[in-house]
């Protein structure tokens, strides 16, 4: 059985825990259960980002068919450069494999602090709003996260990174600190407005307190949306580096690639009437990338593969229940199952991940 080499062994995980981290709503390094889609603004927020790099060179979510015969050859859903097997390319220089380790890490550990406190924190802000708006109650809010500009844990190496990623970071980080800043001091108000019995005015104020949170809200995604391009640019960067040479760098990249497709979800589903011929190409597309990797030859055989096998699977089961909204219509149980069959795929992703690291 073909082996891993001891730094590919030690560095792989870390590449695995942010590849599926695009966006922000994975992180195999923490064995959570998921993150939802739609998270933080509702069935049809802007909860997901990077959906215009899931899109084709040519902007399409679907490769174009030839226009006369003859007949054109099946589409390639995958990009050719990952089906391009390369079994004598050589690892990069140890050097840039160690940097890109260190970027690879700061990462994944910046995503895990951004999604589980400060996403959180949002989240629960807007959570209490709606409370609000079914119960006229304003409950004491969590405490607010330090703040994010300040964090050791996020702060760039700025030794490594590009000025261009460094300055898009750091504003992101600024801005989601700004509106956290608002939300925050908006709620408070809210408080202080249900707690005043005098006020008279038929819940006037407590709407516009309301409208001013979610619109803080909106602003935090696209401030966190700014910094996470900055950090998936170099995160990208430096993931090439690792699987440079690597055996199972098409799963790795078709993984990558068919997840960042499943997380189009909020913007395909957006409205209240989806665009079925969209939806209908956006669900061929993920069908024909899974059977596309299915094709892809697994050069570490035995328990990889049969979890290589299992996460296909389990991502086969996502189209499955677009194709029931398809016909049933998109209500918030199928958006729910959705959420779950996501998280199913992370979690078969992560058994992936830990077969590849058992190997000695």
């Amino acid at each position: 059985m073909p082996r891993l080499s001891l730094t590919f062994r030690r560095t792989l995980l870390i590449i695995l825990a942010i590849l599926l981290a695009e966006g922000l709503f994975v992180l195999l390094m923490q064995g959570r259960s998921g993150t939802e889609f739609f998270h933080l603004l509702g069935k049809d927020g802007g909860a997901s980002s990077g959906g215009a790099a899931a899109y084709s060179e040519n902007g399409s979510l679907m490769p174009g068919e030839a226009e006369a015969p003859p007949p054109p050859p099946p589409p390639g859903y995958l990009p050719e450069e990952i089906r391009t097997i390369r079994p004598d390319e050589p690892q990069a220089p140890a050097q840039e494999r160690a940097q890109a380790n260190e970027i690879l890490f700061h990462a994944n550990r910046a995503s895990s602090l951004v999604q589980g406190t400060y996403d959180a924190y949002v989240a629960a802000l807007l959570k209490l709003t709606d409370g609000y708006e079914v119960n006229y109650t304003a409950p004491m809010p969590p405490e607010r996260p330090a703040r994010a500009t300040l964090s050791p844990a996020l702060a760039p190496p700025e030794a490594l990174w590009m000025p261009a990623s460094i300055q898009r970071f750091k504003e992101g980080l600024a801005g989601m600190d700004a509106a956290m800043d608002s939300m925050r001091a908006d709620y408070l108000a809210l408080m202080r407005y249900v707690a005043d019995d005098s006020i008279k005015d038929d819940g006037v104020k407590g709407k516009g307190l309301t409208n001013a949170i979610r619109r803080s809200g909106e602003d935090y995604v696209r401030a966190r949306d700014m910094a996470l391009s900055g950090l998936n640019g170099e995160a990208d960067k430096a993931e090439q580096v690792l699987l440079q040479g690597h055996p199972l760098r098409p799963q790795i990249q078709a993984a990558k690639l068919l997840t960042a497709r499943m997380r189009l979800a909020p913007a395909m589903l957006a409205g209240e009437k989806p665009d079925p011929l969209v939806l209908e190409r956006w669900r061929k597309e993920l069908e024909g990338m899974i059977n596309e990797a299915a094709l892809l030859p697994c050069s570490v055989p035995g328990e990889v593969e049969r979890r290589w096998r299992a996460f296909l699977r389990t991502a086969a089961e996502f189209p499955q229940v677009v194709s029931l909204g398809q016909r049933a219509g998109f209500d918030e149980l199928l958006r729910g199952q959705l959420n779950t069959v996501y998280a199913r795929v992370q979690q078969a992703y992560n058994d992936f991940a830990a077969a590849v690291n058992s190997q000695g």
